[in-house]
């Protein structure tokens, strides 16, 4: 690789902020290619090229795999006041509605900061809330659409900047504004999940620690590709990582750098400066059970796998005497349902359901969502249509599953010991397919965009399986010895500073910085 050195980086070759925005997206343009359903593909072969624009974090990303350690937790936490940062779905808040009820039996106060369609299920967990910006309908409609956080054509860039810029610009506010009682707030330490993007800002600004949470890995690892990524060789699983990193943060760093300068009075950020090896220096936990996915061995002491967070919503649940006078008249069913995620052809899913229902003898409950399956004006008896269920209490009543594989679902269905089908939209559902489908306690995944009867009919037949069923016990028994509530808050408390402050630091004085050139407005890497 020839070319000449950059003054005063030390490294053979420019890093990205010294290349010219044309050779940027020259070279990330050969490299890495966003395709139409929405994953990332990329040339190991010409990975060396990733050395031009991000110098050593690439290096890092490559050899570092040094593990270290655990520390002692055993320590005295102050009480602290607490912003929960959370975008995305019910299945992405759920989780983080457990977590915060039991930091506040530590005596934090906590705030859950999300979209307001959640505000009333916040409330009354006995958590205080704040709105986010952002519409989860239109979110999950462009994820659906999309498949994931990057868009596949120029046409769905506008749709997701419009919603990250509403949800960027409310998370200061969320940290710093009173409550709906008027009674005055500063977060002193921030959990987050990484769609909300502009957590660790908001952090850096305050000057408080921040912990993630996410039930997708976001990590980098030799053991797995992200699971936005298709990658054709095992060795380049941990790079993975980056290009999706990097894509992303292509797209958003105009819109990063504007709230740091004009929002947080902070210096903008260069480009790809920093960016995976700041977040490797960050702790993360991972909401889900290590004996479906271990922790992988090159995932340092920075990184926890805490377990699955369940919320118990099935103690208050009074079940309509129809559901319980159906489930009782017949042998136990199958659940069917997608969650708050829309479909392109409802009415064909609702009859493919219930023709492979019919095919295979078996009982079903068609659960119908935001995506609007189901909408039939009278059902067959051996069909039930469900409004709404806590999984907790319907899942035990089920002979198996089948559902889009948000890791939520995911995790009560083999809480439940129930055979799972997974019928992935997006993100990180395809990962929990295949790992479901490595335990044997379900049959491979089924993309959306394939769901046929032949499948569905197939897949049913997997499930019904004695030897498939009992494996999905002998996983149900392992994971009831965790709790990820307690593994998560305990992962919170350990990785807090030793010598935590008791009163939050004040925004900085504005920034000197005057000027700033928007880089990119797109994601697209021909679209600017």
């Amino acid at each position: 690789m020839g070319g000449k050195r950059c003054k005063g980086t030390g490294h053979g070759h420019c890093t990205g902020e010294k290349l010219s925005k044309r050779k940027q997206r020259k070279i990330m343009r050969r490299i890495a290619t966003v395709n139409p359903n929405g994953t990332v593909e990329f040339d190991m072969d010409k990975s060396t090229r990733f050395r031009d624009l991000f110098g050593p974090a690439v290096q890092d990303i490559l050899e570092d795999d040094t593990i270290a350690g655990e520390e002692d937790v055993r320590r005295t936490i102050p009480a602290l006041q607490i912003a929960i940062l959370i975008v995305g779905t019910r299945g992405d808040v759920q989780p983080f509605v457990a977590i915060g009820k039991h930091l506040q039996e530590y005596g934090h106060r906590v705030r859950l900061a999300t979209h307001k369609n959640f505000r009333e299920f916040v409330l009354k967990a006995g958590l205080e809330f704040f709105p986010l910006g952002g519409d989860p309908k239109v979110l999950a409609g462009y994820m659906v659409k999309n498949k994931g956080f990057l868009p596949s054509g120029p046409s769905e860039i506008r749709t997701q900047r419009k919603q990250l810029k509403s949800i960027i610009n409310s998370l200061l506010p969320a940290c710093i504004e009173s409550d709906e009682a008027n009674i005055p707030f500063r977060a002193q330490a921030i959990i987050a999940n990484p769609p909300c993007y502009g957590h660790a800002h908001v952090a850096e600004a305050l000057k408080v620690p921040l912990h993630i949470f996410f039930t997708m890995p976001w990590t980098p690892t030799s053991e797995f590709p992200h699971p936005l990524a298709r990658v054709h060789h095992s060795a380049a699983n941990r790079l993975s990582y980056q290009v999706v990193d990097s894509l992303l943060w292509w797209g958003i760093r105009d819109i990063i750098n504007d709230f740091r300068k004009k929002r947080l009075n902070l210096r903008p950020i260069t480009y790809l400066s920093g960016i995976q090896t700041s977040a490797s220096k960050i702790p993360t936990g991972y909401i889900w059970s290590p004996h479906l996915v271990p922790k992988p061995k090159d995932w340092g002491p920075l990184v926890d796998v805490v377990g699955f967070c369940f919320l118990d919503l099935s103690q208050d649940y009074k079940p309509p005497e129809s559901l319980v006078s159906w489930l009782e008249a017949g042998p136990a069913p199958i659940y069917v349902g997608f969650g708050s995620l829309p479909v392109e052809d409802p009415e064909r899913m609702t009859r493919i359901i219930i023709d492979a229902l019919s095919r295979t003898s078996q009982r079903g409950i068609i659960f119908k969502g935001w995506g609007g399956i189901g909408a039939l004006k009278e059902p067959p008896d051996t069909i039930y249509l469900l409004e709404n269920c806590p999984h907790d209490w319907l899942f035990p009543r089920c002979a198996a599953v089948v559902h889009h594989g948000g890791a939520g679902t995911t995790a009560a269905g083999l809480r439940a010991a129930c055979p799972t089908t997974v019928v992935p939209f997006f993100g990180d559902q395809p990962f929990w397919g295949e790992h479901v489908h490595l335990k044997g306690v379900g049959p491979a995944p089924i993309p959306v965009g394939q769901f046929s009867f032949d499948k569905l009919v197939n897949a049913i037949n997997y499930m019904m399986d004695p030897e498939v069923k009992k494996r999905a016990v002998e996983l149900a028994r392992a994971m009831e010895h965790e709790n990820g509530v307690i593994g998560a808050v305990n992962a919170f408390h350990k990785h807090l500073p030793k010598d935590m402050p008791r009163r939050a630091e004040p925004l900085p004085p504005k920034s000197s910085v005057t000027g700033f050139n928007r880089l990119f407005q797109c994601f697209g890497l021909d679209t600017c």
